[in-house]
């Protein structure tokens, strides 16, 4: 009578699906998070050189800007502009620290941008 039982058991396939998701969903989980903080970090950086871009224009064209904090449309901390005339002409160059929070690594990462306009 233990033949059977230990046959029935061993040979029962109910569940299998549900195990093999428990031991791959951790994984697809964390990959999932770290893309997304990935593009937020290119997000970031797309978003600090448009600004930069952008406030470097507007400073050499025009005698009033607005805040080039305003063209920056990315989550997370403020960037710090600092505009200073040069030969180039106005030269905008911003700074900003992106904390990168991928599961397994977490890095701060300092983002900068220049660009001057004449």
């Amino acid at each position: 009578m233990k033949a059977p039982l230990l046959k029935r058991v061993t040979e029962d396939e109910k569940g299998a699906t549900a195990i093999e998701f428990a031991l791959v969903a951790p994984a697809l989980l964390s990959l999932i998070v770290a893309v997304i903080n990935v593009s937020l970090l290119g997000l970031t950086s797309a978003s600090l050189h448009y600004a930069v871009e952008e406030g470097a224009r507007c400073a050499a064209v025009r005698l009033v800007c607005p805040e080039p904090r305003s063209r920056y449309f990315a989550p997370g901390p403020a960037p710090v502009f600092t505009l200073t005339s040069t030969v180039c002409g106005s030269l905008l160059s911003a700074t900003v620290t992106f904390n990168l929070n991928a599961v397994l690594i977490q890095k701060s990462i300092q983002l900068s941008a220049k660009a001057c306009y004449p």
